[in-house]
């Protein structure tokens, strides 16, 4: 599993880094949870360089990958253009399978993936940032850039966490598979937070995932593997029957 290459921001070395420590592990699914670039250019290159690293690479969306700049939305091209057009048809010209369009079973463990989006669940109670801050994702001295280049056409980012939940939900329900492994951007359990003690980023965990994600995963029974990028940070977790 990598998430959050962001190979527009690292550059090529670190790519070339990863292609060579994923090609050396001889891995049967290669798990990219997201947020590679926001250059589309930069994305298809990417894909390209890790397919040969594993017999499958399974990718999903992160917020930066649906980025858009205004003047490519006002041309269309927004969040749900990138998410469901898009990507999809990058990975398949490089021979990638785009779980936020639907699930994989390979040897016997089926999975299931989303983007997902935040709503707030994953929020520091205690800081005390009011409600507007939410709204524009600015306290703190920070500013979280969703709420700027992230344009889901006219839907409200509820409504967004909302429809990829409920996609998600769909996946489960259509996986033929004993074992099933969740993958997603967001943050599915509050276990995988990463604390920090600055108030600014204290505020940004509000950003960092939707817990409903998470009751889906606790809820069905076969799944025994929760994946999600976006922390920047590795941890594992045994929450029950699953290892997150």
């Amino acid at each position: 599993v990598t998430s959050d290459i962001h190979v527009d921001k690292n550059g090529p070395r670190t790519l070339e880094a990863l292609v060579r420590q994923v090609t050396s592990l001889e891995a049967d699914v290669l798990i990219v949870a997201g947020d590679v670039s926001t250059s589309l250019t930069t994305f298809l290159e990417t894909m390209l360089a890790l397919r040969p690293c594993a017999e499958h690479v399974l990718f999903l969306a992160g917020n930066h990958d649906v980025w858009s700049p205004p003047e490519q939305v006002r041309i269309g091209l927004d969040a749900w253009k990138r998410l469901d057009e898009v990507l999809p048809a990058i990975c398949a010209e490089a021979g990638v399978h785009d779980l936020d369009r639907g699930p994989v079973t390979i040897g016997g463990l089926g999975f299931v993936g989303t983007l997902g989006w935040w709503d707030l669940s994953m929020r520091d109670v205690e800081l005390g940032a009011p409600e507007e801050a939410y709204a524009t994702g600015a306290y703190g001295g920070l500013r979280w850039m969703d709420h700027v280049y992230a344009r889901f056409g006219d839907d409200p980012f509820p409504a967004v966490a909302e429809q990829l939940r409920a996609r998600l939900a769909g996946q489960l329900a259509e996986v033929q598979a004993d074992r099933v492994a969740v993958v997603t951007h967001m943050v599915q359990f509050r276990e995988q937070l990463f604390h920090k003690s600055h108030p600014g980023w204290r505020f940004c965990q509000a950003f960092i995932g939707h817990a409903a994600l998470g009751e889906l995963a606790r809820a069905d029974e076969r799944v025994v593997l929760s994946v999600c990028g976006h922390t920047h940070a590795a941890s594992q977790h045994q929450l029950g029957r699953l290892r997150a």
